[in-house]
């Protein structure tokens, strides 16, 4: 059987020629994989406005392939998440949190856990929600299902826990905190300073369920912190720059209450 079907959201479109573009999707199937839509520019019916970034597709594809990109054959459009691009502050939180999966999803290596908190990111930042907390939110819960849970518990060194007044920073070489005693260089622009309020915050976010992180309330301060741990975080694990990030530290916390 060449021709299979699968739930995808679009992390990305390239255009390929005068007529053709290039989509790599995230699939609840298949994981990350790339495909060829023939004609795409030009179609008025198979591909017009299902073919973009954010959508929520149902793809109907052939595997057979020669170039390594499978061909795509139509695409029902489930939900295109339509604010995301006609808002400038949900745009750059959808980019950012596609992004990463992108970076962090090998091909044809499915996770439905990465899947469902992915479509849950676009789907909360379309409904209105802050696409700060959204990303704050996205991110807390993505390097737990990648392995690398933020450990936040207590200092990595000593083990003292939760001093008021003790300056904490995350260390990412450690993927948790160092206390003031024990951080080598406090203001280090390898680590990210983070008070007790965003810590516990943080721990929070970690262990409540997709559907009540709505409930927390972060101050501008501690969004702010959090944003800069995930940034520093991330280029850590990763070792590459997110072009997104670039953007997103521009987005002014006020107008996306």
């Amino acid at each position: 059987m060449t021709t299979k079907d699968m739930t995808a959201i679009v992390l990305r479109v390239n255009d390929l020629g005068e007529s053709d573009k290039i989509v790599t999707f995230y699939s609840k199937q298949e994981g990350k994989l790339a495909g060829i839509a023939k004609g795409a520019k030009k179609s008025k019916k198979r591909f017009s406005n299902k073919l973009e970034i954010f959508s929520l597709l149902q793809v109907l594809y052939d595997t057979r392939s020669r170039s390594g990109l499978f061909r795509i054959d139509e695409a029902e459009l489930l939900a295109p998440f339509m604010s995301l691009r006609q808002n400038y502050d949900r745009y750059v939180g959808g980019v950012l949190a596609c992004e990463l999966v992108y970076y962090w999803s090998r091909d044809y290596d499915a996770d439905q856990n990465v899947f469902s908190l992915l479509l849950w990111t676009l789907q909360s930042i379309d409904r209105g929600i802050s696409p700060l907390m959204v990303q704050i939110f996205f991110q807390v819960k993505l390097y737990t299902l990648l392995g690398y849970r933020l450990q936040l518990d207590r200092c990595s060194k000593c083990g003292n826990s939760e001093q008021p007044g003790m300056p904490y920073e995350f260390h990412p070489a450690r993927h948790g905190l160092l206390c003031g005693k024990c951080s080598p260089v406090v203001g280090s622009r390898e680590t990210a300073p983070l008070s007790l309020n965003t810590i516990m915050l943080l721990r929070q976010a970690q262990n409540l369920p997709l559907g009540k992180l709505e409930r927390l309330r972060f101050s501008d301060a501690s969004i702010r912190e959090a944003l800069l741990l995930f940034k520093i975080y991330g280029h850590y694990l990763l070792q590459r720059e997110i072009s997104a990030w670039n953007f997103l530290e521009k987005t002014d916390i006020q107008s996306c209450r």
